[in-house]
Parts: structure tokens; C-alpha cells; sequence
């Protein structure tokens, strides 16, 4: 019989925001803003290898280590992945002044974790892939504390169904 304590799938998920906090500041050496970016440019290029109109990135199973070369030529091929970001773009999804914005890609690109061209948009940069697959076990580790402390104490179902909604 599962114990429902709801404290213990708050602390755990709270814990794991923090560490990932604690890990993008030390091993992408950037603010947390910054970060964001990052993970939403690599995001909408992971994407493209989800999109079935994108077919010669589909891969079902794709391997850890395949996933970032594909990204990133799939970043680079806009012949083939014709949903260029933007910089309007990021500030819209990360809900962020776009000066900001500018300002962080820019300092993202000297660092070669992004590219960006106006003809082109925000693309993945060289640096990412190294720093990404030295958050990514850490991150993932995490993750998983939670995700079986969300398990130990019901599911989901059973927390999300005694929270109030705001209306």
C-alpha cells in the first residue's frame, strides 16, 4: 500500500529545479536565462526530428548519441528544415524582452553554444553538444528521484486530482 505524502513529491521535484540550476549555471558557465534559450533552441530544432514533415529526421528510436548530430545538421540544413528561430520567436515562447534576447544569443554565439544569422535564425552551436551530454546524466539522475517519488505516492493522477485549479 502506497503512503500519500505529497510533501515528499514536492520536495523531490522541487530539488530537482534546483540541481538543475545549480548544474546549467556550472557546466554551461551562463545565467539561467541564458540557459533557457539554449534549451529552447534545441528544443524546436528536437522537434524537427519529431515532425513527419521532416521524414529523412524521423528515427523512432533514436540513440542517445545520435540525437545532438542529427540536431545540429538538422539545424544547419535549412533546405530541409525550413522553421527558421528567430530571435522575436525566443522572446515570445521564453516570454522575455527580445533585446535580452539579442543580447544572450550573442553572448551564447562567442561561447559557440548557438549560432545565429539573420538569414538563418538561432541554430545549435559546436560547444553545445559537449556541455549538453555533461548535464544530461546529472539532470536525468535527478529526474528520476522524482519521477519515483511521484510513483511511491500514487502516481500523478492521485496528487494533481486534490490540487485546486485556478479558474
Amino acid at each position: 500500500m502506497t503512503k500519500n505524502r505529497p510533501n515528499e513529491v514536492v520536495y523531490h521535484v522541487l530539488s530537482h529545479h534546483i540541481d538543475h540550476y545549480r548544474q546549467s549555471k556550472k557546466i554551461f558557465k551562463t545565467d539561467y536565462d541564458s540557459h533557457m534559450i539554449t534549451i529552447a533552441v534545441f528544443t524546436h530544432f528536437l522537434y524537427g526530428t519529431l515532425n513527419p514533415s521532416h521524414e529523412k529526421y524521423q528515427h523512432e528510436d533514436l540513440e542517445w548519441g545520435e540525437m545532438y548530430p542529427l540536431v545540429k545538421g538538422l539545424s544547419k540544413n535549412k533546405e530541409q528544415y525550413l522553421d527558421k528561430l528567430s530571435l522575436f520567436s525566443l522572446s515570445h515562447v521564453l516570454d522575455m524582452p527580445k533585446e535580452s534576447v539579442r543580447r544572450k544569443v550573442y553572448a551564447l554565439c562567442k561561447a559557440k553554444q548557438l549560432e545565429y544569422s539573420v538569414k538563418d535564425g538561432v541554430t545549435i552551436g559546436d560547444n553545445f553538444e559537449v556541455m549538453a551530454k555533461k548535464i544530461a546524466p546529472i539532470d536525468l539522475l535527478s529526474m528520476d528521484k522524482a519521477i519515483r517519488a511521484i510513483q511511491k505516492n500514487g502516481g500523478i493522477s492521485k496528487i494533481i486530482k486534490n490540487i485546486k485549479r485556478p479558474k
